[in-house]
């Protein structure tokens, strides 16, 4: 109520201030207008007297035309007539000029020089030329020209009184006139310091004078010339303008108005008032019939406010009691209001009843997971603070065991989320069955499930449960007519104090499924702090890799390729390399694996083909041509759908042929998806670019698919490498293969060659391609531009042994 009745007095408050300053504005609009009219009375009586006394003159020459043969004659007959001229025209001096501005009659023989100019003024334009000058006095001074009858241009110059003037202006404005002067310029006088020469008014001198003292100190000319300024003394009102008289001298003279404007003053005061009165009454009965209005609307607006805090309460008896009675008359939304509440408290009242009731089996629906029954992770995490907790008094192993199907999402994607519900219910029950009574399993989420163990004496118990689990989901699933096989990781850990938390418990039991997935599933892993630090190992890899790419800290190490027959070399492997600023050369086997799946792996590997190009291109800057790169592709990399644009800008961005970039392939990406495969490979061949299928034999059996595929060069393992000198089985091996893949019209590479006997053999069994360290280590790109000329002779690799990096 407080804010409204501040917002009613602000609203009426602005809305009397427009008003009033509306009729402010207004007020002084009809000031302007006076001192406005005052202006144009003066400038048109003076030119209505100037006009009045040129018309008497060209009257007078006219009816006497023998004088303006003679101007001598004209100059006596002004010297008789000045009297009359004087007396009845207020013509205080003549003067008649020749055209050369000589003096032909003059009443008196000074020639002031406003007079003369006034002269040549007239003579140049050869029309009348009227001016107000002021010194000492103030009067009118005007120049007619006048032709003769020999036809010289005569000027008659004469100064007339602004009594008239004034006494005119005074009829027609019924303002008190005076003229006035000033000792320093508009901008520096004070209006309270002008002198008074000669008032035309009902006040005299001493009374004018009086009035310009009771002004302001600092009110100056230059205020009052514009618009006036208005004098107030108790109930008197003037309004004083200034109006300049001296057409050279305008800062000194002025004609002095003076209105009196009391009547309209107190009209206007009057009114001001009226408007102020009318809107206080208007606010005050405004406010008074708010109040009264608001005053029943507050206090049962009270009451309401009172009763709903005990619905809050449940004091549902004490709400009841605490109602305001129903007018018969006038009924409002209150009491709208009041009927709901009642509703709203018996609902309420009826509801709690059945919250009550129904309470405790929310409680247990929160605990157990619907879908399989088991207790979810809330129970989880209440029964090992439990067992935490429990440790104290009996002491023992507390074991959990964190168990993951390994692929389940397959099953969702291929069969839908109806089939793998019913999948989690059967490994429930099966899960349910293997273990014991005083066990706890929960449904940690999605297809994880943990389980808990106390009375255990070692976690070798946990070890036995965890290994009779994998075998029994080794066994097919059953969900109506179809099978699935699958397998589960398991993570285990275990601790016999209350030092930990359940969070550390089950991070640990995370990390050790984790560490079984990695080991390719269908495991399980005892948790050890040593998986730890390889987590927070991997996180920071995967932190630092991202600053890596964009700040180009991955290198290629180029290891030479050379025909086995001849020793020429023929290419070059592009090995990646990581120079971190801290921890140094950090090997690909530590942060590809952690790469491999994500999207800073596409786009290292197009920086690696980009790269193997613009080496391609220094190379031959050198003159060192012909040779070829192999660069290998990730499979997330290999099935990005821009790969074979990217390709075709590449090529058409450098002057390098796709025949000498090799793309290596591993045998898991080949047969990931082999229809795809053979498409993307097709459209690579059709570019120009080679194939190979790296690391050979130690993945999948792909010798199915290599008829299929459109492969170049096979790349058989090192591994397979070094056991041939002790191993006959590896031999054969590697033997067989060449031989195998010669028939089908590729070309072998050996990897990992170390000795000059491995190299024998290789060459015995007709293999094609050699590298290794026997041949070269990895070479820095930085140092082969460097070392590479001197390596080679007329294409021929020199050394067999490098001593360089």
């Amino acid at each position: 109520m407080g804010l409204l009745i501040g917002f009613l007095l602000i609203a009426s408050s602005l809305l009397t201030f427009v008003w009033i300053d509306k009729n402010n504005q207004d007020y002084l609009s009809q000031h302007q207008a006076l001192h406005d009219r005052d202006l144009s009375q003066m400038h048109l009586i003076t030119e209505m007297l100037s006009n009045r006394l040129e018309l008497w003159f060209e009257s007078f020459f006219h009816l006497h035309q023998e004088l303006t043969d003679n101007p001598e004659a004209t100059g006596d007959f002004i010297s008789k007539e000045f009297d009359y001229l004087q007396l009845n025209w207020q013509v205080n001096n003549l003067w008649l000029f020749d055209s050369q501005q000589n003096i032909i009659y003059a009443n008196h023989q000074q020639v002031p020089a406003y007079v003369k100019a006034s002269v040549a003024q007239t003579l140049e334009s050869q029309s009348s030329v009227t001016n107000i000058h002021c010194i000492q006095s103030c009067f009118q001074l005007i120049s007619m020209p006048m032709l003769s009858a020999n036809g010289e241009l005569l000027v008659l110059t004469a100064s007339t009184s602004l009594l008239e003037m004034m006494a005119a202006l005074n009829r027609s404005t019924l303002a008190e006139l005076a003229l006035v002067a000033t000792a320093q310029g508009v901008g520096k006088s004070f209006l309270r310091d002008a002198q008074i020469q000669a008032p035309i008014s009902y006040m005299k001198r001493q009374q004018l004078g009086a009035l310009l003292k009771l002004i302001p100190e600092d009110v100056t000319l230059d205020m009052v010339l514009d618009k006036g300024y208005r004098l107030v003394m108790d109930e008197q009102a003037y309004l004083i303008n200034l109006l300049p008289v001296d057409n050279d001298f305008a800062d000194t003279a002025y004609l002095l108005t003076v209105h009196d404007i009391s009547d309209e003053w107190a009209r206007h005061d009057n009114y001001q008032l009226g408007v102020i009165t009318i809107s206080a009454i208007t606010v005050t009965l405004c406010v008074l019939t708010f109040f009264i209005m608001a005053e029943r609307l507050r206090r049962r607006l009270l009451i309401l406010a009172r009763r709903l805090p005990l619905l809050a309460q449940k004091k549902y008896a004490q709400f009841n009691d605490m109602q305001f009675t129903h007018s018969r008359l006038f009924l409002d939304e209150i009491d709208e209001v009041q009927r709901s509440t009642n509703l709203l408290g018996e609902q309420l009242e009826s509801m709690d009843g059945k919250i009550e009731q129904n309470t405790r089996e929310l409680e247990n629906i929160a605990m157990y997971d619907r879908l399989t029954g088991l207790p979810n992770r809330n129970m989880l995490n209440f029964v090992l603070r439990k067992k935490i907790a429990a440790l104290a008094r009996t002491p023992g192993p507390l074991v959990v065991i964190l168990l993951d199907f390994d692929n389940f999402r397959k099953i969702n994607d291929s069969y839908g989320h109806g089939i793998g519900d019913e999948f989690l219910m059967v490994a429930a029950q099966r899960l349910r069955s293997n273990l014991r009574e005083s066990d706890v399993i929960s449904r940690f989420g999605g297809d994880e499930f943990v389980i808990v163990l106390q009375e255990v004496d070692d976690v070798s118990n946990a070890i036995t449960l965890a290994e009779k689990l994998l075998l029994k989901f080794r066994e097919s699933v059953e969900i109506g007519a179809q099978r699935f096989y699958t397998s589960v990781s398991l993570g285990i850990t275990s601790c016999d104090g209350q030092n930990v938390t359940v969070d550390d418990l089950v991070r640990q039991a995370d990390i050790a499924m984790y560490a079984a997935k990695d080991a390719g599933g269908d495991k399980y892993s005892v948790f050890n702090e040593s998986m730890s630090t390889q987590v927070m190992r991997r996180i920071e890899i995967e932190h630092d890799v991202r600053d890596a790419l964009l700040q180009e800290q991955f290198k290629f190490a180029l290891q030479a390729q050379i025909e086995i027959s001849t020793g020429k070399l023929i290419g070059f492997e592009a090995l990646i390399r990581w120079l971190h600023p801290k921890s140094g050369y950090i090997m690909p086997d530590e942060f590809i694996p952690i790469m491999e799946n994500s999207e800073s792996m596409i786009t290292l590997g197009y920086w690696g083909i980009k790269r193997a190009f613009a080496i391609l291109a220094h190379l031959e800057s050198l003159g060192l041509s012909g040779y070829r790169i192999a660069v290998n592709l990730s499979a997330s990399q290999f099935l990005d759908p821009n790969l074979i644009q990217f390709m075709r800008e590449q090529l058409a961005e450098s002057e390098q042929s796709a025949a000498q970039v090799e793309l290596e392939l591993t045998e898991r990406t080949v047969v990931a998806d082999i229809e795809q495969t053979l498409q993307i490979m097709h459209q690579l061949k059709e570019l120009g670019f080679s194939f190979s299928i790296d690391d050979f034999g130690t993945g999948y059996s792909s010798l199915a698919y290599l008829s299929q595929l459109p492969v170049d060069i096979i790349k058989i393992d090192r591994s397979f490498i070094a056991g041939m000198s002790d191993n006959s089985a590896d031999k054969q091996i590697v033997k067989s293969t060449v031989a195998m893949v010669r028939k089908l019209g590729m070309k072998v590479v050996a990897e990992g060659v170390e000795t000059a006997e491995q190299l024998s053999f290789l060459s015995d069994m007709h293999c094609d391609v050699a590298q290794g360290y026997y041949i070269s280590k990895p070479i820095f790109e930085e140092d082969l531009y460097q070392v590479l000329p001197s390596k080679i002779d007329k294409g021929i690799w020199k050394n067999l042994v490098s001593d360089f990096r």
